[in-house]
């Protein structure tokens, strides 16, 4: 699914999305799954442009275009979209316990997605099944920079090996030494080190993220 054109194009052609509202509009019994789920249970016929329920058969999981914590509205409607089951309208998607909210950020608060630091917990976790690990260390800075996180020395903690999955690789090829082996503290030195490159071109730095240790030359030279 395109949020893009969800955001910017809401009216404009049947689509799986809006079909998907129009089948909660229809089938009582279409209410209970949210779009992720919708393809386990229903099938999408392209020619017809209309969900069917499925008769048997092979189970198709849903997908949902990965969306950076930056683009605004497309990550919060993504966020919902995996939460929300049975809307039938793009207000329903943003109603919460009887009130419409005027976006979709404001209606994830309201479920209490965005009060503790689960969001960028969930979406570190989430990118490590396809994102490089560069990729990944840029979007853990992207959440320091830019999401409130209360507790970055958990966020830091619960993650580290995710951002790191390529620092001894990249350390033998650089050293031209294969049977290089790093302990822990070596590698979270290197990789705190990258990390805090990559903060200083936001403008920032480790020390303004309390709990996350700073880089440790003394420790990643040791037993070299």
């Amino acid at each position: 699914m395109d949020l893009d054109k969800i955001i910017s194009r809401p009216n404009i052609e049947k689509t799986m999305f809006t079909e998907w509202m129009t089948a909660n509009q229809l089938h009582e019994e279409a209410r209970s799954l949210t779009y992720a789920q919708f393809p386990t249970k229903w099938t999408w016929h392209a020619k017809e442009k209309e969900w069917r329920k499925r008769r048997g058969g092979k189970k198709t999981i849903g997908r949902i275009y990965y969306a950076q914590p930056t683009s605004g509205e497309k990550y919060y409607l993504r966020m919902l979209l995996n939460t929300v089951k049975g809307c039938r309208s793009y207000e329903e998607i943003r109603t919460v316990d009887g009130v419409v909210h005027p976006t979709y950020k404001s209606a994830c608060y309201a479920l209490g997605l965005l009060n503790d630091d689960k969001e960028g917990d969930n979406c570190i976790k989430e990118a490590s099944h396809w994102a490089s690990a560069p990729q990944m260390r840029q979007l853990f800075c992207t959440i320091l920079l830019f999401c409130e996180v209360t507790d970055p020395a958990k966020l830091w903690q619960t993650n580290w090996e995710l951002l790191s999955e390529d620092i001894q690789r990249r350390q033998r090829r650089i050293l031209n030494f294969q049977a290089l082996e790093l302990n822990s503290l070596q590698i979270k030195s290197l990789l705190l080190a990258e990390i805090e490159h990559l903060l200083a071109k936001g403008g920032k730095s480790l020390k303004d993220f309390p709990g996350i240790p700073l880089p440790d030359s003394s420790i990643l030279w040791k037993n070299f």
